[in-house]
């Protein structure tokens, strides 16, 4: 298997030096140098389209990064209110409204 690709590369080669020992390098190099041209702006092109459309999805998304974000505060409310519960500061479950027996 490993033979026959080295094969088919050798083959490419001699067949891309014949071409290009024919005449009219310097248009073939122009040529080339085009395609490259061609692949780096639609490589630049592509990058250009990523980060806009990365921008598009932040800013379609504040409205669940919000949501997560209140209830990660939320959650730290209620975490530290447990805490306070579990330390008998009666003080904090007053003022969260628990009503406590005494």
């Amino acid at each position: 298997m490993m033979e026959r690709n080295m094969d088919e590369s050798r083959k490419q080669r001699e067949e891309f030096e014949k071409w290009w020992d024919e005449e009219g390098w310097d248009k073939k190099l122009s040529n080339v140098q085009g395609v490259m041209f061609n692949r780096i702006k639609t490589g630049m092109f592509t990058a250009w389209i990523a980060s806009r459309e990365a921008i598009k999805i932040e800013l379609l998304d504040i409205n669940q990064y919000l949501a997560e974000l209140e209830n990660k505060t939320l959650s730290l409310d209620f975490r530290r209110l447990a805490e306070n519960v579990r330390a008998g500061d009666i003080t904090t479950i007053r003022a969260a409204g628990i009503k406590v027996k005494e």
